[in-house]
């Protein structure tokens, strides 16, 4: 299945083509996406799937949209 993926921050950085769609196996969950792309679950403080909060246990479906925020702190 394809799925479009957008990271912000450094997690874009290890994304080669950011925004661009990803092929995974039709039972892939959040937590395969992210071991694909060599991202560990904690360093994505927010991962949203079509707009819902996700977890790296979350099924993807084709065509879903992923979105991934890194960890931002500031003072």
């Amino acid at each position: 299945m394809n799925v479009r993926v957008k990271a912000l921050g450094p997690l874009a950085e290890k994304i080669s083509d950011n925004g661009d769609a990803v092929v995974l196996p039709d039972t892939s969950t959040l937590g395969d996406l992210l071991g694909m792309l060599g991202i560990a679950p904690s360093d994505v403080m927010l991962a949203f799937v079509d707009g819902a909060l996700a977890v790296p246990s979350t099924p993807l479906r084709p065509g879903c949209r992923v979105y991934l925020s890194p960890f931002i702190c500031g003072g």
